[in-house]
């Protein structure tokens, strides 16, 4: 009969777990073709399509190197601590016990990885000190004697701070993630909600023609001033939006905020000096 190196990951388990684990591995272990073997766990994300995408539970594994495991889907879920089998905190990103930094929890959305209320309005000098905070923990060059495993989830980490960062700093990126954890199930922003404002339509088309028109500094800055103030205005509406719990209502004023923001961009480029 051929050898079978044993999967680590099993002694973690509960008594309920590891009797369930048990008919899992014997139903794995069944499918292997002769000869074949299954090395130790490693964490890996689940196949496209069977969590929504940043939403992986932390802790879901699958067997490296195992074909059978792969073909039946064999899943185990640990919240234990990658090294010590402790339970980690919530929200936490080293073990209690060991201190060991643990992978990536992809359950949480940016706001509570920041460790920020989850709402339209943020403090944004709160947020940059989160983001220095937790980069100063988590940067690679504090793993460089660790173990690969943390090498790796150090860099992972570090990377979903980042990016969570730069989803929350800017008001449009932080509305439209927003508005993807309120409505989950609908389109963010469709672009006929805002075409269908004919108001909004002639403001556009009017400022682009002031601004393809403009030969001097101070015409092109009037641009970038009627530019702020809508920005400004429609900032607040969005806020008033979330706050009233109307997400729905935020959704083609943010389609708007992207137009505006392609104009600010435009004459941010014209300003610079040439």
């Amino acid at each position: 009969m051929p050898e079978v190196t044993p999967c680590r990951s099993a002694s973690a388990l509960s008594l309920s777990g590891g009797m369930l684990l048990r008919v899992a591995l014997r139903a794995a272990l069944s499918l292997l073709p002769r000869g074949g073997r299954c090395r130790a766990l490693v964490p890996s994300a689940p196949p496209a399509g069977r969590w929504p995408r940043g939403a992986e539970p932390r802790g879901w594994q699958v067997w490296a190197g195992c074909p059978a495991a792969a073909q039946i889907g064999l899943r185990l879920h640990s919240a234990e601590c990658w090294r010590c089998g402790a339970a980690p905190e919530p929200l936490a990103f080293f073990c209690p016990s060991c201190r060991a930094l643990q992978p990536p929890d992809r359950r949480l959305d940016y706001f509570q990885l920041l460790g920020l209320p989850r709402r339209y309005r943020l403090n944004t000098e709160r947020l940059q000190e989160s983001h220095r905070r937790l980069l100063r923990a988590l940067h690679p060059d504090n793993f460089g004697q660790s173990t690969e495993a943390e090498r790796r989830y150090s860099e992972e980490q570090s990377a979903l701070v980042n990016e969570a960062y730069a989803a929350l700093l800017r008001p449009l990126s932080r509305g439209l993630y927003l508005l993807q954890l309120e409505l989950p199930d609908e389109p963010v922003a469709a672009e006929d909600e805002a075409n269908a404002d004919p108001a909004f339509l002639s403001t556009v088309l009017e400022l682009n023609e002031r601004l393809a028109e403009a030969e001097t500094q101070a015409d092109i800055r009037r641009v970038a001033v009627s530019v702020e103030e809508r920005l400004l205005e429609l900032d607040a509406q969005v806020m008033r939006a979330f706050e009233q719990s109307r997400p729905r209502d935020a959704r083609p004023l943010l389609q708007q905020m992207k137009y505006w923001n392609s104009i600010g961009d435009r004459v941010k480029e014209r300003l610079l000096p040439r």
